[in-house]
């Protein structure tokens, strides 16, 4: 014979009463690891990083000048030295690298990581050069050997024709070239190819891969030009910022 056993009703309420304070227990806990995941989530998804860009048409200050060694015209021929213009624009902390060949004017702007990653890269290759590592033919290989930065590009026939602009790479390295009947070595600024379409006519305009290749001394130039100290000297106060919002009290 089977004994029921019937619970006062003050038991039953205490049973119900514990098993509620057991499940909201329990859902507190899940709701803290939910959120605990959702915080995890969003901590590792980065935002999209805004292109860098710069308006040929902003300020700019003039930094210097140095001179630099390219490829002959339709890459026949020997070598030639051209000037490349140093400026720096604030509004965008970029640095361009203006010269003009082959009927086409070059703005190779520069932002400041890039900038920062140049001394190094230059260091590697002048090491490299004092202990006889640099390899006796130069490659693609050897034009990437120091690392690869961004770019922004703007390139122009004429005054009158429409700028074409890209982001691009420029990758660190080094080359050997033929100098009058003997070898030299040279640190290189390989700017990569890039590619422009119009908004009016979505017609492509492209450019090739372009070395500019620097002596030593002439790299160290660059690299001098490039130091964020000098930079700042030559940026008047006027145009450092324009963030004080105070009223004049009258």
């Amino acid at each position: 014979m089977v004994k029921i056993t019937i619970l006062p009703p003050e038991f039953r309420l205490f049973l119900d009463y514990s098993g509620n304070i057991a499940n909201t227990g329990l859902m507190k806990y899940l709701t803290i690891f939910v959120l605990a995941l959702s915080l995890i989530a969003c901590s590792t998804i980065t935002a999209k990083e805004e292109p860098f860009t710069v308006d040929l048409n902003s300020p700019k200050i003039s930094i210097g000048k140095i001179q630099a060694q390219f490829d002959g015209f339709l890459n026949i021929g020997s070598i030639r030295t051209l000037d490349v213009t140093v400026d720096y624009y604030p509004t965008e902390d970029a640095v361009c690298l203006q010269y003009r060949i082959d009927f086409m004017t070059f703005y190779q702007f520069w932002n400041r990581e890039g900038r920062e990653a140049y001394p190094v890269a230059l260091e590697k290759y002048k090491n490299d050069y004092a202990q006889r590592n640099l390899n006796e033919k130069g490659s693609m290989k050897t034009r990437r050997q120091y690392g690869r930065i961004d770019c922004f590009l703007i390139w122009q026939a004429a005054s009158y024709t429409v700028r074409a602009k890209a982001n691009t790479f420029i990758d660190l390295g080094y080359d050997i070239k033929n100098v009058s009947n003997s070898r030299a070595a040279f640190f290189t600024i390989y700017q990569k190819e890039a590619e422009f379409k119009t908004e009016s006519s979505n017609e492509l305009r492209g450019t090739k891969g372009m070395p500019m290749y620097l002596t030593r001394t002439q790299a160290d130039e660059l690299a001098g030009l490039f130091d964020q100290e000098l930079i700042k000297t030559l940026v008047p106060l006027t145009e450092k910022r324009f963030g004080n919002t105070a009223v004049d009290s009258y």
